[in-house]
């Protein structure tokens, strides 16, 4: 009972820090809070235990980097970290117009939407941790999708309520009823957003970079199952550090066989393999310190 209690007291405190927090980077505004906040993060960051992890996986990943290079890719992955906490109070709350103008579109991507918005079933659309995550639903949806984020909750019941509240998306909860809701959304012919780049426990051994990694074979299952697209998108930041150009790729094309536990293997390595070729060209924007090949 009294571990109950200083937990309680645990997150309570740290809510009100993270409420301060979302005050402050609101009051000093888009362009400051997110130079702060780089700078905050890459000072922070390079003297905490998870940078040594970051370190690890990307020479694991990419060996054939040299350690100046190296340094240099965890020094930006850890500025666009402390962005992305800065900004987020502000992508929450722009306008779906503010949003379109805050990101680059391409003809390419735009045919994509416009293929998702006619299309007789709904679609998963998967991507990374790379560039800001956050702004891909916000953006689909002002693009005229509905849009469901399957998601982790946080740990802390209080701060995951509060940015709940704030980033007014339909979030997915992952777990048996989640699924049933991803079904749901998809028979209802709306889009299911997976951030597909991390580790879970319960997933299958697939090759990340050329290492078995714990990878989610729901996206497979789900889509192999009832006949829905899968399509690959990814936010890239720009290097002004404020705008963001973000690519909705054709959907993957897969054939079908008599074998559907082979179909499942063949298709997440297909999912595994999109992300292994955009963290090659955006080493610097993508989340180094999950542990990924645990």
């Amino acid at each position: 009972m009294f571990r109950n209690i200083l937990k309680k007291i645990r997150y309570v405190l740290e809510a009100l820090i993270v409420s301060f927090g979302l005050w402050f980077f609101k009051v000093l505004g888009l362009k400051k809070s997110t130079a702060i906040s780089s700078v905050i993060a890459n000072f922070v960051g390079k003297k905490i235990a998870v940078n040594q992890l970051a370190c690890k996986n990307l020479q694991l990943a990419l060996p054939y980097l040299n350690d100046q290079q190296r340094n240099k890719i965890i020094e930006s992955m850890w500025n666009n970290l402390g962005r992305i906490v800065g900004e987020f109070i502000h992508i929450c709350q722009k306008t779906p117009q503010q949003i379109q103008q805050l990101c680059e579109v391409d003809d390419e991507s735009k045919q994509v939407i416009e293929f998702l918005k006619k299309a007789d079933c709904g679609a998963i659309v998967f991507s990374g941790h790379l560039g800001n995550w956050e702004i891909g639903p916000k953006l689909m949806m002002a693009m005229g999708l509905k849009v469901n984020v399957v998601y982790r909750p946080l740990n802390n019941p209080y701060v995951e309520e509060m940015t709940a509240k704030l980033r007014q998306v339909k979030m997915i909860e992952k777990g048996v009823n989640g699924t049933r809701k991803i079904i749901e959304a998809l028979q209802n012919k709306e889009v299911v957003i997976i951030l597909a780049d991390q580790k879970i426990s319960e997933g299958q051994k697939i090759k990340f970079f050329h290492q078995e990694a714990d990878t989610t074979t729901s996206i497979a299952r789900i889509a192999l199952k009832y006949n829905v697209p899968i399509i690959p998108a990814r936010v890239i930041r720009h290097a002004n550090g404020l705008n963001f150009k973000v690519e909705f790729e054709k959907p993957l094309e897969f054939k079908k066989t008599m074998m559907l536990n082979n179909d499942i293997t063949s298709l997440t390595l297909m999912v595994n393999q999109t992300l292994e070729r955009w963290i090659t060209e955006y080493p610097d924007q993508w989340f180094w310190v999950h542990n990924r090949w645990k």
